[in-house]
């Protein structure tokens, strides 16, 4: 690749090389003048035609001092093409126009989602703006940027690249066309499969995110999306503001309020991957009942209510199982990312769901005295189709201690 660089008298001509760390521009590959090293930490900005709206040459630090390069439109987007996601860049406006506003919070720190449109291609893009506070400087900027630089996986957002400038980050990622979860559990009542296509694609995200030595802590509904419109196979996790490594728990402490996704103990300062899982399982109780399992302006949480919430609720008993354990309240007891896809590979849809029989049923509970019920669902659906008149002349009863099922 070829950029020049005009002085008061002439233009000299550069020829650019790169390396595995670092970009070299000189006359020749043994006269070489600018070594710019390829970290997060080096800003390069770009420059466009005004009138062609194109690119057409790069500005870098050099001595403490900007220098300008011209390159051709077509050099120089290849040039950014290979930068990309590697190095930081300055100002974003010149090359993307906003569409509109995705999502807006505050959880410590100022946050704002855009979709945006790249002035060279015209293609969509998510812009993530975050202010720059107490709350979030440069160190948790590039700290972030390293994280999404490791975590390069296809059921993961795609970063495309970052910017710093004198108030804001931003992050730039593809476009997820087809929304948030938060907004699909809103628009419709999930099936048994579908259930099981979401669930099974974010426990598998989470345990490579594991894998890799590293935490998401701040899962939720709003902060999973799909890539394509009415197609669940294209998942991708985002938002990973608050993760870290594992060995950097004891200072990378989450900066957000505690919300209705957080695992409890977290409360107490306590970080281990397991954290993602209770996260999980709450977006797992929220997918199957569309409603809320704790309260998200409380960071209080109470154990016997969820397990109530789960027990008397119309969900499957096999979700119900899964639930119990990714919701326990003490960690060590809590199922990692690899023993909960074991059981999400092995589930299978049975009809009528176990939940929908106990409706028709009635027990007065002063006569069980605080007994644990347990009950046997025949996995025979044509013997349960036999019996089904049987079954509906039982007396009309209700259960309201706490009922363990197995098949």
């Amino acid at each position: 690749m070829l950029c020049y660089r005009k002085h008061s008298l002439f233009t000299k001509k550069y020829y650019i090389f790169k390396n595995e760390n670092e970009i070299l521009l000189g006359e020749t590959i043994t006269k070489i003048k600018y070594t710019i090293k390829l970290t997060p930490q080096t800003v390069i900005d770009w420059s466009i035609n005004q009138q062609t709206k194109q690119l057409n040459g790069f500005w870098l630090i050099w001595n403490k001092k900007q220098k300008f390069f011209l390159m051709d439109a077509t050099t120089c987007n290849i040039f950014k093409q290979t930068l990309n996601g590697i190095v930081t860049y300055g100002k974003y406006s010149i090359l993307y126009e906003p569409i509109n506003s995705i999502q807006y919070s505050s959880f410590g720190y100022i946050k704002q989602l855009l979709k945006m449109k790249y002035l060279y291609s015209r293609d969509s893009y998510m812009c993530k703006t975050i202010k720059k506070s107490i709350q979030y400087t440069d160190e948790d900027f590039y700290y972030q940027f390293e994280i999404l630089k490791q975590l390069d996986h296809s059921k993961i957002l795609k970063f495309k690249e970052a910017y710093n400038n004198n108030k804001q980050y931003h992050f730039i990622f593809d476009y997820p066309e087809g929304g948030s979860l938060a907004d699909l559990i809103k628009s419709k009542q999930l099936q048994f499969e579908e259930v099981q296509q979401i669930i099974k694609q974010l426990i598998s995200t989470v345990s490579f995110i594991h894998s890799k030595g590293y935490v998401h802590r701040n899962l939720k509904p709003e902060h999973i999306f799909f890539k394509e419109l009415n197609n669940l196979d294209t998942l991708v996790i985002s938002e990973f503001e608050l993760g870290c490594k594992l060995i950097d728990f004891q200072n990378k402490n989450p900066t957000c309020r505690i919300h209705g996704y957080t695992a409890p103990e977290i409360k107490q300062k306590i970080f281990n991957q397991k954290c993602d899982i209770f996260s999980c399982g709450v977006v797992l109780y929220k997918i199957l009942t569309r409603k809320d399992l704790f309260d998200h302006e409380s960071n209080t949480y109470d154990e016997k209510m969820m397990l109530h919430l789960i027990n008397q609720s119309d969900i499957d008993q096999q979700y119900q199982n899964l639930l119990r354990m990714m919701l326990q309240f003490n960690p060590d007891l809590r199922a990692t990312a690899d023993q909960c896809l074991t059981i999400i590979n092995q589930l299978s849809k049975r009809t009528p769901s176990f939940s929908n029989i106990l409706d028709k049923s009635h027990i007065d509970t002063n006569s069980i005295n605080n007994e644990i019920i347990s009950i046997k669902l025949n996995e025979d659906l044509d013997e349960l189709s036999e019996n089904h008149d049987f079954i509906q002349r039982l007396p009309v009863i209700q259960i309201n201690k706490r009922i363990e099922m197995s098949y």
